[in-house]
C-alpha cells in the first residue's frame, strides 16, 4: 500500500505541470461565470447541467488549441486567462450598465458604446477585485513555480487532436444542437446564466445571418408589391406640401403605461403630451418600437424605412448591419417629391453609424454635435437638453426658408434622456418626486427628465403653431429606459394582464402627429396603438406626399395588424398575437422586406443576405 502511495505522489509530483495547466481552463470558466453577477444562479456551473460541460469543452479546446500552436503551456496560460479575464469583467459591466451581457452584434457597436459609456461612475464590486486577484496569484504561480519541460512534437499535435475535438464538439452544440439550451433574445442575462457566456455568445451568432424566406423570389415581391396599387394624386391635392418635423425622442415614454407611477409633486410629468389628445389637428396614439433600455438604432430604422425589426433576427442592428449602398427610406422618398432633406443628432455622428447611413438613406444633409455652439447650447446633465435640439431644428428650418422655396424634412433624434441616471449633476434638478422615490433614484432622475422634455416640446409646438406655412410635427420615443428593474416590478404588480402582454407594453412609447393647418384628424381618430414600421408612412399619408410601392404595401397592412413586433402583434380586433403565430399571414410582407432591404436590384442577394458583416464599424 506505502508503494502505491509513494509511486502516486511520484507521478502527481512529476506530473505536476500538467494538472496545473489542465486546471487553469476549469478555473478560468469559473472566474468569467463569478464576474456575471457573483455567479449567483448560474446554472452553468453545475455539472448536472449540459450547459456545463459544453462551456468546458470551450475553454480546454482553446488553451489546448493555444499550447498546441505556441509550444509555449506558461505563455498559453497567462495570455488566456487574461484575455477571458478581460472580457469577463466587460461582461459585468455591460450585465450592470445596461441589464444585457456581451452579445456578437455588440461587435458593431463598440464606437456607440465607448461614447455612451463616458461619464459613467465607475465602481469596483468584491467580484471584480477577487477575480483580479485571484487571476494575478495563478500568473504568479505559473511563473514562479511552475516548470514545463520543451514541448514535443507529439505532445503539440495530441494537444491539436484534442482541441480539435473539442471546439468541434462545441460549436455543433452552439449551433445545430442549439435547441437544448435557453434562448430569449430579450432576456440575455438569463440566457447567460443558463448557458454560460461563451456557449450563449456562440448561441447568438446565428442572429448575425439573415435566411432567404421560403418561396422567395424577386418576381413574388413584385406580385405582391403591385397588388396594392396607390391612388391617383390629383394636381390641386399636389400643391400642398407641408413641412415636416420629425422627433425622435430620446427614451421619451409613459411609464404610468405599466401601472400608477404614484407621484406627489406634480399629478402628470408630461401634461402638454397628454392634453394633445383629442386636440383639433392633432393624432396622438401609442407606438410598439422594437427597441427596450438601448438599440436607438432599430426604433429610428423601423420609422425611417417602414421595414419590421420583427423579420430580422432578434438583436440585430439593422442600420449598422445591412445599409450597404442606397436604401430607400422616408427621406430618399420625400427628397424625390422635391423636400430638402435634413438629419439632425446633438451628440457625435459615428453613433450607430448615423454619419454614413444616413446619405445612403436619402437625406441631403446630416448636422451632429459639432454644428451645436458650446457657448449657447444648454445641457442637462452631460447632454444637449431638448430645448437646445430643438432650437437647433428651428434654426435650420429657418435657414431652409431663407435660402429655399422647397419644402423641409427634418428628422432629429435627441439625446437628452439618455441613460445613465445613477449621477447626480449640478445642472440639474431632481424635482419629480412620487412614492418611494428614495429606493429608485434612477428612476426619479428619469421622470425629472421627461417633464423637462413635456416643456421643452411644448415650447417647439407653440413655435410652429404661430407659423404661416403649413407644418407636421411627429414626435415618439425609441424605447423605455433603463432604470431600476425592480421599479418595472413595482408598477406591474398586481396586473392581470400576461407576462407576455407586459412585455409588448414595455416596447411601447407614446407619439402623436400635430399640424398647424387642418389635416382632419377625425379620419385617424381610432389609430390606438401601432408599430413603428407605420408611423413613417402614416406621417406621409397626413402630409398629403405620395408614397412609394413598398410604403403603399406596408402601410395597407395596417388595417389587419396594426402592430407588427417581435415581442408579439396586435390583430384588428385588439387581440394579442405572437408572432410565430401571426406569421403566415404576414409572410408575404416577409418577402417584400426581405427583396427592399437585400435584393432591390442594386446588390448581389448572395452577399450581402447572407451575412451581417457589412456597413463597418458603429460610433
Amino acid at each position: 500500500m506505502k508503494n502505491k502511495i509513494s509511486l502516486c505522489k511520484k507521478f502527481f509530483a512529476s506530473n505536476f505541470q500538467n494538472f496545473f495547466f489542465y486546471l487553469t481552463p476549469l478555473a478560468t470558466f469559473i472566474i468569467v461565470e463569478i464576474l456575471e453577477y457573483g455567479g449567483a444562479d448560474s446554472e452553468c456551473l453545475w455539472p448536472n447541467q449540459l450547459a456545463f460541460w459544453v462551456n468546458i469543452m470551450f475553454y480546454y479546446g482553446i488553451f489546448m488549441l493555444f499550447r498546441a500552436i505556441t509550444g509555449r503551456p506558461r505563455f498559453t496560460i497567462i495570455f488566456l486567462n487574461f484575455v477571458f479575464l478581460v472580457f469577463g469583467i466587460c461582461n459585468h459591466y455591460s450585465i450592470h450598465i445596461r441589464n444585457e451581457p456581451i452579445v456578437p452584434w455588440d461587435l458593431y457597436a463598440i464606437g456607440t458604446a465607448a461614447e455612451a459609456l463616458n461619464g459613467f461612475t465607475w465602481t469596483l464590486p468584491l467580484e471584480v477585485v477577487l477575480c483580479a486577484v485571484a487571476c494575478l496569484a495563478w500568473w504568479i504561480i505559473t511563473i514562479k513555480c511552475i516548470h514545463f519541460p520543451k514541448q514535443k512534437i507529439r505532445t503539440r499535435a495530441c494537444n491539436f487532436a484534442l482541441s480539435a475535438v473539442a471546439l468541434t464538439g462545441f460549436v455543433l452544440f452552439g449551433t445545430i444542437g442549439s435547441g437544448n439550451f435557453y434562448f430569449s433574445t430579450w432576456r440575455q442575462v438569463t440566457a447567460n446564466r443558463k448557458n454560460g457566456m461563451a456557449l450563449n455568445f456562440t448561441i447568438n451568432m446565428d442572429a448575425l445571418f439573415v435566411e432567404e424566406p421560403t418561396d422567395y423570389s424577386r418576381e413574388t415581391a413584385s406580385t405582391i408589391l403591385s397588388s396594392v396599387a396607390a391612388e391617383d394624386v390629383t394636381a390641386e391635392e399636389e400643391t400642398v406640401q407641408p413641412n415636416i418635423i420629425a422627433i425622435m425622442d430620446e427614451t421619451f415614454a409613459d411609464l404610468s403605461i405599466l401601472g400608477d407611477l404614484g407621484l406627489e409633486s406634480t399629478s402628470d410629468v408630461m401634461p402638454f403630451v397628454h392634453s394633445l389628445s383629442g386636440q383639433e389637428n392633432t393624432i396622438t396614439g401609442q407606438l410598439v418600437v422594437p427597441a427596450f433600455g438601448g438599440g436607438t438604432c432599430n426604433s429610428e430604422y423601423e420609422f425611417l424605412t417602414s421595414n419590421s425589426y420583427a423579420f430580422f433576427k432578434g438583436g440585430s442592428y439593422p442600420m449598422l448591419q445591412y445599409i450597404h449602398g442606397e436604401s430607400e427610406s422616408m427621406a430618399s422618398v420625400l427628397s424625390e417629391q422635391g423636400y430638402n432633406t435634413v438629419g439632425l443628432h446633438p451628440y457625435y455622428g459615428s453613433g450607430w453609424n448615423r454619419k454614413n447611413a444616413y446619405p445612403l438613406l436619402g437625406f441631403d444633409s446630416f448636422f451632429d454635435i459639432d454644428c451645436f455652439d458650446e457657448e449657447t447650447t444648454e445641457y442637462l446633465r452631460r447632454y444637449v437638453s431638448d430645448r437646445s435640439s430643438f432650437d437647433k431644428v428651428i434654426e435650420l428650418y429657418e435657414q431652409n426658408n431663407a435660402e429655399s422655396d422647397a419644402p423641409f424634412f427634418m428628422f432629429n433624434v435627441t439625446m437628452q434622456n439618455h441613460c445613465g441616471y445613477d449621477t447626480t449633476y449640478s445642472n440639474f434638478e431632481e424635482d419629480v418626486e412620487f412614492q418611494f422615490d428614495s429606493l429608485y433614484p434612477y428612476t426619479k432622475q428619469y421622470l425629472s427628465l421627461i417633464q423637462e422634455s413635456d416643456q421643452a416640446i411644448e415650447e417647439l409646438i407653440t413655435y410652429f403653431s404661430e407659423q404661416e406655412e403649413p407644418t407636421i410635427v411627429v414626435l415618439f420615443g425609441d424605447h423605455m429606459p433603463y432604470i431600476e428593474n425592480s421599479f418595472y416590478n413595482h408598477l406591474t404588480n398586481g396586473t392581470t394582464k400576461t407576462a407576455a402582454e407586459i412585455e409588448l407594453d414595455k416596447h411601447t412609447v407614446p407619439f402623436f402627429i400635430w399640424a398647424n393647418y387642418d389635416i382632419s384628424e377625425e379620419d385617424y381618430a381610432d389609430i390606438g396603438r401601432i408599430s413603428a414600421n407605420y408611423l413613417g408612412p402614416l406621417t406621409m399619408d397626413v402630409a398629403g406626399a405620395s408614397m412609394s410601392d413598398y410604403q403603399e404595401y406596408v402601410y395597407s397592412l395596417m388595417d389587419s395588424y396594426p402592430v407588427i413586433s417581435s415581442v408579439g402583434c396586435i390583430n384588428n380586433d385588439g387581440i394579442y398575437v405572437p408572432l410565430d403565430m401571426a406569421a403566415s399571414d404576414l409572410h408575404d410582407y416577409k418577402i417584400v422586406q426581405y427583396n427592399n432591404v437585400f435584393d432591390n436590384g442594386d446588390t448581389d442577394p448572395d452577399t450581402d443576405a447572407g451575412s451581417a458583416s457589412g456597413s463597418g464599424s458603429g460610433g
